[in-house]
């Protein structure tokens, strides 16, 4: 009883450690470990925590660059660290091809609020498709920019749980229908977020909403044309319809970049003009963060 006991206490001091460690760590600390992985000096992971990886690292990096090995990471380290640490976040525009310390920061960020991005300062396709997610699940201009609006919102913590359990929810229903429709899940997982960052209550301008952002004309096509029979308009019922009518273009298409661009500038379209710069635009990146579902 008294090693149960023993146990059970080492299992909530663990589990104390680690939720302190969680809410210690910054998006500073992580874009950090970043520019000194990038340099060499860095091999541990890209937690945000500054522990005794971190903290080595930086003495390491500053006893080589003949600066006061305080751990700290000042003007005179960052300066060194070069181009990777010459942006803090917010200093520009964020867009896809930049890289550096900033970048590190918004995809910790993005990280934290449960988006689906490494870590790793490179504003690539994946770390794009995120953000376009998270803008379009804010009901900000989905630009794939990053601006002081995307920023502030990121850094809001108010809400933030309630949306992770609406995006669990979405990623449930996503896992269970796919498997029934025959349609890989990770896709589906990543257009859904390209689509509305998997916000079942968000409505777009042209009359759009839910999980796919499924156009009225398309759902009354999905319930009248594939399925013949009508759908509720709630969670389950918007991610079987994005499926069924993503099942549709796959199977007519027989090719997934196709039926990706169909989706998004529609099947005459494609069919009259092949995929086009937007298409390709959209497909790939759609692709890009489907590895990360």
């Amino acid at each position: 009883m008294r090693h149960r006991a023993c146990f059970f206490a080492l299992l909530a001091a663990a589990s104390l450690a680690a939720a302190s460690a969680a809410r210690c760590a910054s998006p500073r600390v992580a874009a950090l470990q970043v520019a000194l992985f990038q340099r060499g000096y860095y091999r541990g992971p890209f937690d945000g925590i500054a522990g005794l990886q971190t903290l080595g690292a930086t003495r390491r990096f500053q006893r080589r660059h003949h600066l006061a090995p305080d751990g700290v990471a000042g003007r005179q380290t960052r300066r060194k660290l070069g181009r990777w640490a010459r942006h803090e976040l917010g200093d520009r525009l964020l867009r896809r091809g930049r890289r550096g310390w900033d970048v590190a920061e918004l995809q910790f960020l993005l990280r934290r609020s449960g988006v689906f991005v490494s870590i790793d300062g490179i504003f690539g396709p994946v770390t794009q498709a995120a953000v376009l997610g998270m803008q379009k699940g804010s009901s900000l201009q989905a630009d794939g920019v990053v601006g002081p609006q995307t920023i502030a919102v990121l850094g809001r913590t108010r809400g933030r749980l309630f949306r992770l359990g609406l995006q669990a929810e979405v990623r449930g229903q996503i896992d269970r229908w796919s498997r029934y429709y025959g349609v890989d899940d990770r896709l589906a997982c990543a257009l859904a977020w390209m689509e509305s960052g998997h916000q079942p209550g968000l409505t777009s301008s042209t009359g759009a909403w839910g999980v796919f952002q499924i156009q009225p004309a398309t759902w009354n096509y999905v319930e009248h044309v594939l399925a013949d029979r009508r759908y509720p308009r709630n969670v389950e019922g918007q991610v079987r319809v994005g499926l069924l009518y993503l099942r549709h273009l796959l199977q007519s298409f027989g090719d997934t970049r196709a039926a990706l661009a169909a989706w998004y500038i529609g099947p005459a379209q494609v069919r009259r003009y092949g995929i086009g710069r937007r298409g390709r635009w959209f497909a790939g990146d759609v692709l890009a963060i489907r590895v990360r579902c």
